[in-house]
């Protein structure tokens, strides 16, 4: 694959690149990984580190905050695939997955709005905590997005005036502190703008004055270029192509070039990725297949499902690595609810199966429908079927279920009903803008915090939360099951040394622990609930396992443990080195 000279906006530029990658091409590359933060939920957030072999600043550039943002997700994934030359690169292509996989703005809030305070009622509010956590490790910051229209300080019709963000570089103000974001911005304006022919089609400095007390947009204060600026002192820019321009692969060759120049303005060289228009075009549709019950959605046109069966769903090819496109597949009575990531017993009938990537139709089967749900208990009491953790669960009536915060339920239905039926857990809503009760097939992340506070069960209950879950179908008697949230208590870390020998180390938050020099290998936190419910972190650096981190002499270790589902804080131990580890803590 090979760049097309003459869609290049800057061919400047790109010699400058090229002339920089050969004078940084020798030190090898410091090194490049990804780290996937809320994995197996329904709103899982990549994030891609990339060092570069020569010393510099820290740069996050992120993409996909709001779903119907095509060039924003695609720009920012390319770059993850470039090759850094001085400075870091923290990327994060699809800060969004749920808006992106229904190409919606939102699912339910912006999450561009939610970063004047830690909120904790959506799935937005838990990728916004990361996205503050992974802020914090970054000198500057840079938001790729899609606007309506074009942007004009003046009004010129409908599609050009002040309330149009197409085709800008936004900034909150043109100077903060010590930071100059006008001087920052402009010559990269120039210089892209010498290479635009079309005058429409030209970028424009947007200055919001968001802090001005008059601004006409006081909503930018809630924004994550304003909490990037204010809260970390960060330059911090947005670069917006238009949704009115309807050639994607060139926005996504501005939208990268623009990032590229700024990245350099920054002190971060990076060289992009090769690749041509027609990839750009096309990468949705290339490579992707999934498989459901061992046929291939797609090429087999009508898949078989037994009543009460559970769906299999295997991911046979995921696309294009270079563009990572992510897939979901929605069965047609739940839209919003990706199978490739939850499990689903199915006790009703749907007429219709559909594969999307990065949220665009890619195939589809109908479901005809063989054989008659399994019957009923013959004592006529009601049994709730469950998932819990990806595990099925049958609950009867007036039985409690017994789960650790952070843990994932999804409530199926009434084993052998055949009726519509509604599964209320009271203190959750599921869909905020239609509040019906009906919490069936949602995926529900385990938190009291997250509830309504009032539908807890005032109980003598030292240890856990408790809330009901209640069958509220029409027509039959209202049954009730019990759900018990413990708090998650953090037992032991399990480690690896350079000898290969294991070692078990007792988690005391706040404290500290003594270790040889040397490096170590992180194999899991131990808890009262699954050990992939914990993420921990060495420093900044999320640990998957089998990563390695070295205690030495000179500096302490913080490692921390975290909800891996809500990315709330368990505690932190210090590791120092010194000494031999404790007999006490090798495992046996």
């Amino acid at each position: 694959m090979s760049f097309s000279p003459k869609r290049i906006p800057s061919t400047t530029f790109w010699l400058l690149s090229l002339i920089l990658f050969l004078s940084f091409a020798s030190p090898a590359d410091a090194g490049s990984w990804e780290h996937s933060f809320f994995a197996g939920t329904q709103y899982p957030l990549k994030v891609v580190y990339l060092q570069g072999g020569q010393p510099g600043p820290t740069v996050m550039v992120q993409g996909g905050i709001q779903g119907d943002e095509t060039a924003g997700y695609i720009t920012a994934q390319l770059l993850s695939q470039g090759k850094v030359l001085r400075g870091n690169l923290i990327v994060l292509p699809r800060a969004n997955v749920p808006s992106i996989n229904l190409r919606k703005r939102q699912i339910n809030v912006d999450m561009n709005r939610r970063f004047d305070q830690n909120y904790n009622r959506f799935y937005e509010d838990r990728v916004a905590r990361v996205i503050r956590y992974l802020l914090n490790q970054a000198d500057a910051f840079i938001h790729l997005h899609e606007g309506s229209g074009f942007y004009n300080p003046t009004y010129v019709d409908n599609l050009r005036n002040p309330k149009r963000y197409g085709q800008s570089f936004i900034v909150d103000t043109l100077a903060y502190n010590q930071i100059d974001l006008a001087g920052t911005v402009a010559p990269v304006l120039d210089e892209l703008n010498n290479h635009i022919g079309m005058s429409d089609y030209k970028f424009r400095l947007f200055n919001t004055r968001t802090f001005d007390q008059g601004t006409n947009y006081p909503e930018m204060r809630k924004s994550l270029t304003c909490y990037a600026l204010a809260e970390h002192n960060i330059p911090a820019v947005a670069v917006e192509v238009s949704k009115s321009i309807i050639q994607i692969d060139w926005k996504v060759r501005q939208q990268l070039t623009a990032t590229i120049m700024l990245l350099h303005r920054l002190g971060v060289e990076v060289v992009p990725p090769e690749f041509t228009d027609e990839d750009v075009q096309a990468y949705a549709r290339k490579g992707v297949t999934v498989m459901v019950n061992g046929r291939t959605l797609g090429k087999d046109k009508v898949i078989n499902l037994a009543p009460g069966s559970t769906l299999a769903v295997k991911q046979v090819s995921a696309g294009p690595t270079e563009f990572a496109p992510e897939l979901a597949l929605f069965a047609s009575d739940r839209p919003g609810v990706n199978l490739i990531n939850a499990r689903r017993m199915v006790l009703e009938q749907f007429s219709e199966l559909e594969l999307r990537s990065d949220g665009r139709k890619v195939a589809e089967a109908q479901v005809r429908w063989t054989g008659r749900l399994p019957n009923a208990p013959g004592d006529d009491t009601p049994v709730f079927v469950c998932w819990l953790n990806g595990n099925p669960i049958f609950v009867r009536e007036g039985e409690t279920l017994h789960a650790v915060l952070g843990d994932q339920l999804i409530l199926e239905g009434i084993w052998g009903s055949d009726l519509k039926e509604v599964v209320n857990l009271k203190g959750f809503v599921a869909i905020p803008w239609a509040n019906n009760g009906q919490d069936l097939g949602w995926e529900i992340i385990l938190d009291p915090d997250n509830f309504m506070s009032k539908y807890a069960l005032e109980e003598d209950r030292s240890s856990g939360t408790l809330f009901r879950v209640v069958r509220e179908t029409p027509g039959v008697p209202r049954s009730t099951f019990y759900v018990e949230i413990l708090p998650r208590t953090v037992l032991a870390l399990r480690l690896g040394d350079e000898r290969g020998q294991n070692l078990l180390i007792p988690w005391i938050s706040g404290g500290s622990y003594r270790l040889p020099e040397g490096d170590y290998v992180f194999e899991s936190a131990w808890s009262n609930g699954p050990d992939d419910k914990l993420v921990a972190l060495a420093g900044d650096v999320p640990l998957e396992k089998g990563r390695s981190f070295r205690v030495d002499y000179t500096r302490p270790l913080k490692l921390t443990v975290r909800q891996a589902t809500t990315f709330g804080d368990i505690g932190s131990m210090t590791f120092t080195a010194g000494g031999l580890a404790s007999r006490e803590t090798r495992a046996q």
